[in-house]
């Protein structure tokens, strides 16, 4: 009797074990699938920064730089004045404007299209500007605001 016991015993232990494995399985695959996803976004989402690193255009007037993005992924990337965020020396700087250059009046950035972002900065010299889109994708260059 106690051998029958025993023998389901060890056999709810073994189901409770596998339970749980197969949920912790489960869980794991969902994660693997989030992040899947945000590289993916990141992958077909890209975009460099093509200004001339020694001479990024200022208007001192206007208090105002030109920074270049061009869609270097596959997927269009949203270009508007909250889409993307801009750094000078590690301070978030405003953008007055944003523009589609290669498709005017478009506020959307098509895979090779080049777009403006003018930000609110207005000192000259050597700096460091980080341009960050809301998917998170960074680009950074270093270059002179003549």
């Amino acid at each position: 009797m106690s051998e029958i016991i025993m023998f389901v015993a060890v056999l709810l232990i073994a189901a409770f074990v596998a339970g749980i494995l197969t949920t912790s399985t489960y869980k794991i695959s969902l994660n693997i699938d989030k992040k899947s996803d945000a590289l993916s976004t990141k992958l077909s989402q890209d975009f460099e920064i093509i200004n001339d690193p020694g001479e990024i255009i200022r208007n001192p007037s206007a208090g105002v730089i030109y920074l270049y993005i061009k869609n270097t992924g596959k997927d269009p990337i949203v270009f508007t004045n909250t889409s993307f965020t801009v750094i000078v020396d590690g301070n978030i700087v405003g953008i007055n404007n944003t523009y589609d250059l290669t498709d005017p009046g478009d506020n959307v950035l098509s895979p090779g299209d080049v777009g403006e972002i003018v930000a609110k900065y207005n000192e000259t010299g050597y700096h460091r500007i980080r341009v960050v889109s809301e998917s998170g994708i960074s680009r950074t260059i270093k270059g002179y605001i003549s």
